[in-house]
């Protein structure tokens, strides 16, 4: 089964929902994909590649990194992260141009399904860290219907200059 939290961001949210996050456990986060089967390890959330934001990311905590999967993309020239059979928490950040602010998520599941079509639960102490993300993630945003919002993004919004994507 698959958790998520929707949420809207600016900017200016996400190093505070990155330290709020990092406080639950030694994390790192990880980039989307990597050059190599090992996957590359970010200092923040921050992360551009020429003047674009990266946008998707995973969180994992330190002592679940070596049971990370990682799958080669031939057709792209890179490697991916398995979210599905991996100990990790997907980001996926809010894409803001100053006019639009896109819709983003964390998200997790619980387990999967193996070979044999077998449920395969990750591990507890993995399940409760992520719920504990998803709870930490909404505890510093206010809930807008079914999202939540940062401060920055609801300052920004209410200056009419923009929309809700």
């Amino acid at each position: 089964m698959g958790h998520q939290v929707n949420f809207y961001t600016a900017p200016a949210d996400i190093k505070d929902l990155q330290e709020r996050v990092g406080r639950l456990e030694s994390i790192l986060i990880l980039h989307s994909h990597s050059l190599s089967e090992t996957p590359l390890v970010l200092s923040s959330l921050r992360h551009t590649e020429g003047d674009r934001p990266w946008l998707f990311y995973y969180f994992v905590r330190k002592c679940d990194l070596a049971n990370v999967i990682s799958e080669h993309v031939p057709s792209q020239g890179y490697w991916g992260i398995d979210v599905l059979r991996s100990p990790v928490v997907e980001f996926h950040g809010c894409f803001f141009n100053g006019k639009i602010l896109r819709r983003g998520r964390v998200y997790y599941t619980d387990g999967f399904y193996g070979e044999n079509d077998e449920w395969l639960q990750k591990s507890e102490s993995f399940r409760s860290w992520a719920k504990r993300v998803l709870k930490t993630t909404k505890a510093g945003l206010k809930r807008q219907g079914s999202d939540y919002i940062g401060p920055a993004a609801e300052a920004w919004l209410a200056q009419g200059d923009g929309s809700l994507v």
